[in-house]
């Protein structure tokens, strides 16, 4: 097996489901059927990236809030992900490039509970009309059940 397949492998036992890369090295997640996330190795920099499309970017006032929210966040500390606007598909999306070298499983856990959580929230607010996050202390990963499907 090679770096990122083990890794899968190690984080499929620690969530209670076979993980396997693709042909191009790809894993895609099913989130309690709300969120697809996508794991990917990057040979050339040996990292993984985790991705997610989180929603339509609704047009209008609010539109333009979002996206000033969205780079306040970026700009937060720890960061956890980066918000993005895809124009391709006018989705907002979240991703994190993780170095793989020495990363485990356990780590790689903890990450994806946070990249989750912080989906969430924005999804939630965006789908609901809810006001945005303002502030990176407003997501607490211990709150969030992980309830994965492959």
């Amino acid at each position: 097996m090679d770096r990122f397949a083990d890794i899968l492998f190690e984080l499929g036992k620690e969530i209670g489901t076979e993980l396997v890369p693709d042909q191009n090295r790809i894993c895609q997640l099913n989130y309690m059927d709300e969120l697809h996330i996508q794991l990917q190795y990057d040979d050339g920099k040996e990292s993984i990236l985790i991705a997610a499309f989180l929603c339509d970017v609704p047009p209008g006032k609010y539109r333009e809030k979002l996206f000033k929210e969205a780079l306040k966040s970026n700009g937060d500390y720890p960061r956890i992900g980066t918000l993005a606007y895809s124009e391709r598909n006018n989705q907002l999306t979240l991703f994190e490039t993780i170095p793989a070298v020495e990363l485990k499983s356990d780590r790689l856990f903890k990450i994806l509970q946070e990249f989750i959580a912080k989906a969430n929230v924005w999804k939630d607010a965006i789908k609901n009309g809810k006001p945005l996050p303002t502030a990176s202390g407003e997501i607490n990963s211990n709150d969030t059940p992980f309830g994965l499907k492959p």
